[in-house]
């Protein structure tokens, strides 16, 4: 009997001959690129007794091993640094080598039409990349662009958005500069963005109040967490599986 090929959700394809045998640069799974301060983060259990309460940590919910293994991440390719004079409005980049460009996005185009602050940082200026991994995905499946939100950094961060990459392939993000100096370096192998494949369905919202079905759903849900210092079973096996992978 021959398998059924399986077309895969996501492809990166280097436009570089020779940029995907780079280790350092590859595009990965997500949760090769969790954050340190997370993976060092030690887990403190919310414990209650008669005389006080300890309430747990980061390391406890249960949303962070499953919004760090969502989709892929992106390094940066080259070393690149990012320069922007807010005196002179003038700007310049240097890469490391003249296959690896950048241009911008004019403050006209958009950070003059928004508040100062961007995500809650400063703006001063938008930079294009010319990506050289472009992505595909299957008919109906768009990627959702993400800033790497927890990779804590003051000196950039990329534009949230979608792209229907089952037609339009090119990724080229726009990586804001929210630093006080006026040069930025990024560094080869920085994680960069990370992309998130949906399939693209029509929204049909319903809002409403509770129903006994909807109690005793919610209810069972959250019985295992009750019964265990540090959340279900299930959990805690994901939140292991995640911190196994992302070594």
């Amino acid at each position: 009997m021959f398998k059924k090929q399986v077309t895969p959700l996501i492809e990166v394809v280097s436009t570089l001959e020779g940029l995907e045998l780079v280790e350092e640069v590859l595009p990965k799974p997500a949760n090769k690129f969790i954050p340190e301060w997370w993976k060092t983060t030690s887990l403190i259990e919310t414990v209650v007794t008669s005389k006080e309460v300890t309430v747990g940590n980061v390391k406890n919910c249960p949303s962070f091993p499953d919004y760090f293994s969502a989709g892929i991440v992106i390094p940066m390719w080259a070393d690149s640094i990012l320069k922007y004079d807010r005196n002179t409005e003038q700007y310049s980049w240097r890469t490391s080598h003249e296959k690896f460009r950048w241009s911008s996005h004019s403050n006209q185009q958009f950070l003059s039409h928004v508040p100062f602050k961007h995500l809650n940082q400063n703006g001063n200026f938008i930079f294009k990349s010319d990506c050289p991994w472009y992505i595909i995905t299957p008919p109906g499946y768009s990627v959702l662009q993400l800033p790497l939100f927890y990779h804590y950094t003051n000196e950039f961060t990329v534009l949230p958005g979608i792209i229907d990459t089952d037609t339009h392939h090119v990724v080229n993000q726009q990586v804001l500069l929210t630093s006080e100096k006026d040069e930025i370096f990024i560094k080869r192998g920085t994680p960069l963005v990370q992309y998130v494949p949906f399939k693209r369905e029509p929204l049909n919202l319903e809002v409403r109040y509770q129903t006994e079905q909807d109690k005793k759903r919610f209810e069972n849900f959250r019985m295992p967490f009750f019964t265990q210092f540090s959340g279900s079973k299930q959990y805690i096996s994901k939140r292991k599986k995640v911190e196994r992978d992302g070594r």
